[in-house]
């Protein structure tokens, strides 16, 4: 019985990646997918299909204690990047600085694909990518993107 027990723990732990938990004295994960809801994708993304939102979001660890969550036509990412603080400097020549979002926000868009953008508040940072609806622009998303990140800050806070 002791066998058994020890092999069912053993496989319990086996299960955890090393990415599912922070390291030691680290800040607790935090979960993406609790701020990328139902609710909020269907008011930022509004011509979603309702097939398309009733699936469920994909979360997944990201760094050391961010994760991802894809939803919809959504990509969230909160505390993905190890090097935050020199790219929240020189996020690159393609990124337009976004005011009024955060403490500071970058904009770009991915050959009009999707709409990217890069937001720092308090102690963490998040992207967002917003598909580009056929014959739209990444410019035309951008307001869509901005308010889910005002919706995003308080509650990250």
């Amino acid at each position: 019985m002791d066998l058994v027990l020890t092999l069912v723990a053993l496989l319990n732990l086996a299960a955890l990646s090393p990415h599912d938990q922070a390291p030691a004295g680290a800040p607790a994960r935090v979960k993406a997918c609790s701020f990328l809801t139902r609710e909020v994708a269907a008011k930022v993304a509004p011509t979603v299909n309702k097939i398309v939102l009733d699936m469920p979001p994909q979360e997944e660890p990201v760094g050391a204690n961010g994760s991802s969550c894809n939803y919809a036509t959504i990509g969230l990412q909160i505390d993905p990047f190890v090097r935050s603080e020199e790219l929240r400097k020189a996020p690159g020549k393609d990124w337009q600085p976004v005011s009024g979002v955060g403490d500071t926000a970058w904009f770009r868009s991915n050959e009009n694909r999707f709409a990217e953008l890069m937001v720092w508040t308090g102690a963490h940072h998040f992207t967002i990518q917003m598909d580009v609806p056929n014959g739209g622009t990444a410019e035309q998303t951008k307001p869509a993107a901005i308010e889910l990140a005002r919706t995003i800050i308080p509650k990250l806070k």
